[in-house]
């Protein structure tokens, strides 16, 4: 897919899958929430890790609420902060090898800006050592109450920065959220698989690989 205007002047980056690992996040809900369970109601990990999956299956990823951490706390009845939780595991945050050179050059070039569904309480640990790059962080979660990158998520985008599609390009590793939608709108997207089973014009195998498509 060929860029569709003369100049890009942002460009945009999801985050899990994109600039770092997803183990982080997974570790927060099917870790650190069912530990805190397990010691609040004086009951078996594994056993608290299994009513929360239950819990979480019950309210499903359509639900906004499922990406809020402040909600399972209030609702769960767990003691504390959960952005203290989320803290806890900021060393599991692992960066991609070549994010932080890549970001570095590009951002000499261009606005750079992060577009997640994951909330701010996450976005603020994983993107620490990335922020000081970083024009802008948009939550579709946080920001917005949208619980998916939709149409509407990228457009309130293009609003808020005041530029065309055409403007932005967008890298993520979701094919229909950080691709389709996006290119949908009028963005220059392409799909990060760092797998190798994707190919196509639009797929790329790391962050270098999509910096030397940019203009």
């Amino acid at each position: 897919m060929g860029f569709v205007v003369e100049m890009i002047k942002i460009v945009s980056f999801d985050v899990d899958g994109t600039l770092v690992e997803h183990g982080f996040v997974d570790l927060v809900w099917n870790e650190g929430m069912p530990r805190l369970y397990a010691m609040k109601y004086s009951i078996d990990f594994q056993a608290a890790k299994e009513i929360l999956r239950k819990k979480y299956d019950e309210i499903g990823d359509e639900d906004l609420r499922w990406y809020l951490p402040d909600y399972w706390f209030r609702e769960l009845g767990l003691e504390g902060n959960p952005a203290n939780l989320i803290r806890q595991y900021k060393d599991k945050v692992k960066i991609f090898p070549e994010v932080k050179e890549v970001l570095k050059d590009l951002s000499g070039r261009y606005e750079l800006i992060v577009t997640s569904n994951a909330s701010r309480e996450f976005l603020e640990v994983s993107l620490v050592e990335l922020e000081d790059y970083l024009d802008y962080i948009f939550s579709s979660t946080s920001d917005f109450g949208l619980v998916r990158k939709s149409h509407k998520f990228y457009w309130q985008i293009c609003d808020i920065l005041q530029v065309r599609p055409s403007e932005i390009a967008h890298i993520g590793d979701h094919e229909r959220f950080d691709f389709e939608v996006p290119r949908e709108v009028g963005i220059n997207s392409f799909l990060i698989d760092r797998t190798g089973r994707i190919n196509g014009d639009h797929v790329v195998r790391d962050l270098r690989e999509f910096a030397s498509k940019l203009p």
